[in-house]
């Protein structure tokens, strides 16, 4: 084994040391040890044309021909399962985004469908093509007024994100934010039309220059604002707010998830909770739980609803099955993608539940394109819940006259 790991490291050269130079996840890649958990954990690995365990692989012998592929590197659906199993810490994820920040400088990458989406964050501030203009029109919907910043003053701001605000599949997620915050008492404001692309969708397929643009924009105008904290029910917009952000530029706002903030509303007694006789269970978002370690959270509010029975899935926590929607596999892959969350979908129904909840906007499409697709359980978000059990619910606030008709197409993470 010292021999064979000696003999890789000589192997090393131009290529390994042009594309890990300087980064914390080129170190770790030496100490590979070619054990395989990454791809005994890969939820994709059963569709490329190489393995995890055979990119790193490549990656220290220098082979760049057959690793710089689209076939191979656009299928990382950016769920860290390797990062966190791999008994050595090398972070795979951070690996592949170096390999696909390659593959757009050398123009060979994105895959189309994903060039679309990150164009219209670069002409639009969103990846729907959705004018400016129509991104705070959600907020027209929620009871009373909500306050927009900086015209009105707060120290908590609330990022729906281009998914709650826009697609009006999802914009009861940021309906039932908004409830649920101001029914708690949590003095709150929305960036209304000045709210931009977290930058995400960009930066998961490459376009490196892309997202450090958008990202810089948006941190000059969250810093801005003034606010102690930040609160987002979508796990990809906190997971790149709270530990991409500070790579790009000083950022020292507190960036929560919903679930975070509830489960704190609930120990202090905030929340007046109806009964709801129901039996659930929750999937883990991986940019929540994996990337994010925000995994008692949601349970704890849950568990806190009266009546209501959680039951597990075999595999939960940071040990949670990826639905497959992320990373941008829902874009350029969508096939594959549903396929995953139909695997999700069946290990769900089998734990007995009648619900699946989560609380991430693309779990959430995912799994429900697999349930319409193969079957399973129906997907709510857990602010949903919540809002329910405290006895507001108008499902017709959703879709009001004059709403823009948006095809959510394959999205991405």
């Amino acid at each position: 084994m010292a021999e064979e790991k000696t003999a890789i490291t000589e192997l090393t050269g131009e290529f390994f040391d042009s594309l890990v130079a300087g980064s914390e996840v080129g170190e770790k890649v030496r100490s590979c040890l070619q054990c395989g958990t990454c791809t005994a954990s890969c939820p994709v690995a059963r569709y490329t044309e190489l393995s995890p365990r055979e990119i790193v692989r490549l990656v220290l012998i220098g082979g760049e021909e057959e690793l710089l592929r689209p076939e191979v590197v656009y299928y990382c659906s950016a769920c860290y399962s390797c990062a966190v199993r791999c008994p050595m810490g090398v972070r795979l994820t951070e690996l592949v985004n170096l390999l696909r920040d390659i593959m757009v400088d050398r123009g060979m990458g994105p895959l189309e469908a994903q060039v679309e989406l990150v164009r219209s964050v670069e002409n639009y501030d969103n990846p729907w093509q959705q004018p400016r203009a129509q991104r705070d029109r959600w907020a027209r919907k929620v009871p009373g007024k909500v306050k927009v910043l900086p015209k009105q003053k707060s120290d908590t701001l609330y990022y729906p994100g281009c998914t709650a605000a826009y697609l009006p599949n999802m914009q009861k997620v940021a309906l039932a934010t908004a409830q649920v915050l101001a029914r708690a008492g949590v003095d709150f404001g929305i960036m209304g039309r000045e709210e931009i692309c977290c930058g995400s969708t960009a930066m998961r397929v490459g376009m490196r220059e892309t997202f450090e643009a958008q990202a810089s924009r948006n941190i000059e105008k969250l810093s801005s604002l003034g606010v102690r904290r930040i609160i987002t029910a979508c796990a990809g917009c906190y997971g790149i707010m709270k530990h991409n952000y500070p790579e790009v530029a000083p950022f020292d706002v507190e960036v929560l998830h919903v679930s975070e903030v509830l489960a704190g509303l609930v120990s202090e007694g905030a929340l007046e909770l109806q009964p709801i006789e129901r039996t659930v269970t929750y999937h883990d978002p991986c940019h929540l739980a994996r990337h994010g370690g925000v995994v008692d959270a949601p349970r704890a509010v849950l568990e806190a609803i009266p009546g209501l029975n959680l039951v597990e899935m075999s595999r939960v926590g940071l040990n949670a099955r990826c639905c497959g929607g992320g990373g941008g596999l829902r874009t350029g892959h969508t096939e594959q993608a549903v396929a995953i969350a139909s695997e999700r979908q069946a290990e769900a129904s089998e734990s007995g539940a009648q619900a699946l909840v989560t609380c991430c906007p693309f779990c959430e499409m995912n799994l429900t394109d697999a349930l319409n697709q193969s079957g399973g359980l129906p997907v709510i978000d857990l602010v949903e819940l919540v809002l329910e059990s405290m006895g507001e619910t108008d499902p017709a606030a959703v879709e009001a006259p004059g709403d823009t008709a948006v095809d959510p197409g394959p999205g991405s993470a």
